[in-house]
């Protein structure tokens, strides 16, 4: 009797199951490791900040800490789970070819290739969401990798790199599996697609309904603002601005779809907001009042505060819900001030307000940089919901999805809508993905301000001396700086484009107001000034200058120089739609305008400064001393744990601001001194555009009635025309 064949060794091998749970040994293995050194990381930093908030929370909030840590396990058993899963065929395949192979062995190259997803992964970020990089210490190490790849090469090596290779990967590995498994292996890939798809459902959510015009009735216009957070009226291609690198992908500029917007519609050149902070301009622009008149001063607002404002406004939102209008905020991280003000919002979809406990919980994801690397996506959105509120997480490009799907909803209700749509593309430290983070700046930059400005958090919570610190700045660190604030202005610009393509797609482009603007600007090393907003009234004023660009539909395209301010707006809209304005709005329409029955005046622009975080020096006074921000303020647990500022500093905050009137030629600073008088600073704009030459001694006739107004203003609340403050007409220099 002849003996059965004897099969070849090297069959036999490749047959040799490597089980699942010695590859998810290795891998739990791995991912242990990776919590245990971002606790130790998170440790570390908590140990070397000296604010007192960071000490706050090492000593009152140290459970919470600890609860946020666990809740990072989940991450950690899915990563460990489902990389096993994946990891699995791999393994296989690797013992195949291999004389070493046993439990022991399977576990250790579930480690190692665990850690090869990890460090893949993370090169990943350097094409998707560079932005993360910065949180980690070893981004540097990954950007000197993709170097040896010719920058021209680049777009098509990361594809295939960054694109094509992860879904093969993927899709060979679930092949295998369902190959393995059979009937379980097809129903694991089911359960996941439908695991997926309820995700991904009511990510964007959909408007309220009310009751819509009745049919025959004619639709009034829809209205959407949109708006980024910082950006400035002089630095978009319609305004004349053109970005230094200006080759290659950059050669369109900063803003090419706005651009084109702004060439069929009204744009003004000169709109100012009343105040350089995001909250308080935008309860000005809602509610058509100065800060002074609506009570919110400053970004830490109480809840007495906030509750006695909402009292005494009436925003924009609230009349036109009255009117049938379907009324939506939506927004990211920079606009969620509407949930501690709602204005009279009914759909709010932005993120929440920062408060204490979302700083901490900041602190401890980034630590676990497992986070930003596999979860930012709905399923991380739904297993960990604190991280909308982050930063880093809800990006531009996820709030204009959800506007998208928004519209496509809208078309099929007959409801006019009214959306503030809100995005913090240009907001500090001006993050943003590739292609924008690189697009305008130095290819061969290579320093701390890559990827977004370098950002000594600590400093700016517990110090006060900023302001010499980021004048040290070498001029290749200013030049990046700019760079990277221009790349964000081209994202919006992106975003932007989307949304005016989805108005057309669903056919709402023929009535539908767009408006594009700010909540305020931003200082970019202009003279006398660093970074910042809302800080000083020194130089040119580039923090209170905001785009605004009306598309009316039918009205003729055309650019206004004379000033308008923020508050100005609603008034418009509210006589565009025909709805009855508000007596306590302060706000003047310019629909006379736009309709050609009146001929524009240039507007007297009246500000103030916001939250002190830096007071900046005025030549040849001292002002009045404020200590830092984790001294001013503290945090309201019964308040959702806010930021608040504290009772004893509120008049002296106020009495500290600085307060400033731009007329067409001349614009007066007032600085409150330490010895309790108000100095004046009085610029002549044609010549001075950056306010460096002080006429207050040389012009006193000028000075005199500028002061008056002013101070009008200031104590009395009451607003002074141009024509009232030079009955004469403006003087020359």
């Amino acid at each position: 009797m002849s003996k059965p064949p004897t099969p070849d060794a090297g069959a036999e091998r490749s047959r040799l199951p490597v089980r699942y749970a010695p590859v998810l040994a290795g891998v739990a293995v791995f991912f242990a490791y990776q919590y245990a050194s971002a606790l130790w990381r998170l440790a570390s930093q908590s140990q070397g900040m000296e604010n007192k908030f960071s000490a706050l929370a090492r000593d009152k909030y140290l459970g919470f800490l600890i609860g946020q840590n666990l809740q990072m396990l989940l991450a950690y058993a899915i990563l460990a789970l489902v990389g096993a899963f994946l990891l699995q065929p791999f393994a296989v395949w690797w013992t195949g070819g291999s004389k070493y192979r046993g439990t022991w062995v399977s576990a250790l190259r579930g480690l190692l290739l665990a850690g090869f997803l990890q460090g893949y992964c993370t090169l990943r970020l350097v094409d998707t969401r560079p932005y993360f990089l910065n949180e980690a210490n070893f981004g540097d190490g990954f950007y000197h990798m993709l170097d040896v790849i010719p920058v021209a090469a680049k777009p098509g090596v990361f594809l295939v790199l960054f694109s094509v290779l992860p879904i093969v990967a993927l899709a060979a590995a679930l092949l295998w599996q369902i190959h393995r498994r059979g009937r379980r292996g097809w129903l694991i890939a089911a359960v996941g697609l439908v695991v997926a798809t309820g995700l991904s459902k009511g990510v964007a959510g959909q408007s309220r309904s009310r009751s819509a015009p009745e049919p025959g009735q004619k639709h009034p216009p829809n209205i959407l603002i949109l708006a980024s957070d910082s950006l400035r009226g002089d630095k978009l291609g319609c305004a004349g601005y053109r970005p230094t690198r200006c080759e290659g992908a950059a050669a369109a500029g900063v803003s090419p779809m706005i651009d084109a917007l702004a060439a069929r519609s009204v744009r003004f050149e000169r709109c100012y907001t009343p105040i350089a902070s995001t909250m308080e301009s935008g309860i000005s622009l809602m509610t058509s009042q100065y800060p002074q008149t609506h009570g919110v001063r400053q970004m830490y607002p109480d809840r007495a505060t906030v509750e006695a404002t909402m009292q005494r406004v009436q925003p924009m939102a609230k009349l036109l819900g009255g009117h049938g209008y379907a009324t939506a905020a939506i927004g990211d991280w920079c606009a969620g001030y509407y949930h501690v003000a709602p204005l009279g919002f009914e759909d709010i979809s932005v993120s929440t307000f920062d408060n204490f406990k979302i700083y901490m919980s900041q602190a401890v994801v980034m630590a676990h940089f497992v986070v930003p690397l596999y979860f930012d996506n709905v399923l991380g959105y739904r297993l960990f919901p604190q991280i909308e509120s982050f930063a880093q997480f809800v990006t531009p490009e996820v709030v204009t999805a959800r506007v998208e799907a928004r519209l496509e909803q809208a078309a099929k209700v007959p409801q006019p809508f009214f959306w503030h749509v809100f995005f913090s593309c240009n907001h500090l430290p001006y993050r943003s993905k590739e292609p924008y983070c690189s697009l305008f700046g130095d290819p061969a930059y290579r320093g701390r301000n890559k990827n977004g400005v370098d950002f000594d958090i600590d400093s700016f919570i517990g110090g006060t001396d900023l302001e010499s610190k980021w004048q040290a700045l070498p001029a290749p660190e200013v030049a990046q700086i700019r760079a990277l604030y221009d790349g964000c202005t081209r994202q919006f610009d992106d975003c932007v484009g989307r949304v005016l393509a989805a108005l057309k797609r669903n056919g709402l482009e023929d009535n539908t107001i767009v408006i594009v603007t700010a909540d305020h600007g931003d200082d970019l090393y202009e003279p006398g000034v660093t970074l910042g907003h809302g800080l000083t009234f020194n130089g040119g004023g580039q923090a209170n200058h905001v785009p605004m660009i009306m598309h009316i539909p039918g009205v003729a395209p055309r650019v206004i120089p004379e000033t308008v301010r923020m508050l100005d707006i609603m008034p418009t809209l509210a006589d565009w739609v025909g709805v009855e304005k508000p007596a306590v709005w302060q706000g003047q329409s310019f629909a006379g305008w736009l309709k050609g029955g009146e001929t524009p005046v240039v507007r007297p622009f009246y500000g103030e400064t916001g939250f002190p975080f830096i007071q900046f020096k005025v030549p040849g006074i001292d002002r009045p001393h404020l200590p830092s921000m984790d001294e001013l303020t503290g945090i309201d647990p019964a308040y959702n744990y806010q930021f608040v500022l504290k009772e004893s500093y509120r008049e002296r905050l106020v009495q500290a601001k600085q307060r400033c009137l731009r007329t067409h030629a001349w614009k007066l600073v007032c600085t409150p001194t330490a010895q309790g008088t108000r100095h004046f600073g009085l610029f002549f704009l044609p010549a001075d555009p950056h306010g460096e030459h002080d006429l207050a001694a040389a012009r006193p006739e000028v000075l005199a009635p500028l002061r008056a107004a002013l101070e009008r203003w200031m104590d009395e609340q009451q607003e002074t025309s141009i024509a009232g403050i030079f009955p004469s007409g403006e003087p020359e220099l």
